[in-house]
């Protein structure tokens, strides 16, 4: 018996995956983020436009969000690395 799988695979969808600045470490000066969800590939440039002026401070950890409801479309940005304070 075969079996098949559907699978509704938008192309025009996907998890946005960027930087964000960090401000106030010496050990990184950037943070790895995404999206909490698909957002539309034609929106990506607008996300990169207003995640460019954010900037987040240690210490943050994964999972934790960065910007909520990015462009009022219902996705939040969150963290994918920790980051920890400087120990001077």
């Amino acid at each position: 018996m075969v079996e098949e799988i559907t699978c509704n695979h938008n192309e025009q969808e996907a998890v946005l995956t960027t930087l964000v600045r960090i401000k106030g470490s010496d050990l990184c000066k950037v943070v790895p983020v995404k999206s909490s969800k698909p957002l539309d590939k034609k929106i990506w440039i607008e996300c990169s436009k207003a995640l460019s002026r954010i900037h987040v401070g240690p210490p943050i950890k994964i999972g934790d969000v960065v910007c909520k409801n990015v462009l009022n479309t219902g996705v939040d940005i969150i963290c994918t690395k920790n980051i920890e304070v400087n120990n001077q």
